[in-house]
């Protein structure tokens, strides 16, 4: 049984090793760049032993993105935990996307090609692969924790909307309008250059109207 517990370890020691590689090469490199031969020499490992732990470079992205998700649900978690509402923790939950996008660059880039490749989500079967697993696990944590914030906003009164959507709307409208906005500044750069608008700035302000929509008026 230890011999089997320290295997265990060790298999997931190099897992995180190659991903560390991995990680340094998809930065360094950019992802359409980095190959499987660089990654194995910097995991100091053939390059068939990385097919042992992943199925593909795209597996290995998926890792990463795995890394990725997990700083952004434990960074919501956070920000929501203080707050005595659930309109706050909502509101609170963007904050924490924002401060990802900020101050975390390289993973929320590296969700961003995740979710260009897998725009619905990984499905989970026999055949995936432990990254696909991991994936589809966090992407859910995730959506799971804003379900939770509206819904908490809808019982303790803070949130009232006509029609009162299905909590799960509201988060898929919280995630895809934060999303698009910082898209929308990240790959234009010149427009707001051109309009003397500070995308930073923009961005707190597009957040605190995305609020103000959702706040009882």
């Amino acid at each position: 049984m230890a011999t089997r517990s320290r295997n265990t370890e060790e298999k997931l020691s190099r897992r995180e090793s190659i991903l560390d590689a991995a990680e340094k090469a998809f930065i360094e490199r950019r992802f359409d760049k980095a190959s499987m031969g660089s990654i194995a020499s910097s995991a100091g490992l053939s390059r068939a032993l990385l097919y042992v732990y992943f199925r593909d470079k795209e597996d290995i992205h998926l890792g990463l993105s795995v890394r990725a998700a997990r700083s952004l649900h434990q960074l919501m978690a956070d920000f929501a935990a203080p707050c005595d509402t659930g309109v706050g923790a909502m509101y609170a939950i963007g904050k924490a996307y924002l401060h990802f996008y900020h101050h975390k660059k390289d993973y929320f880039r590296i969700l961003t090609l995740s979710a260009g490749m897998r725009p619905s989500g990984p499905p989970v079967g026999e055949d995936c692969t432990d990254s696909e697993v991991d994936y589809a696990a966090v992407d859910e944590a995730i959506l799971r924790l804003m379900i939770d914030a509206v819904q908490r906003a809808y019982d303790d009164g803070s949130l009232i909307l006509p029609g009162s959507p299905k909590p799960v709307e509201i988060a898929l409208y919280m995630r895809g309008s934060l999303h698009g906005l910082i898209m929308l500044q990240d790959g234009n750069g010149d427009l707001f250059d051109r309009h003397n608008v500070i995308p930073e700035t923009w961005l707190e302000n597009s957040l605190n109207l995305i609020a103000r929509s959702l706040t009882p008026t």
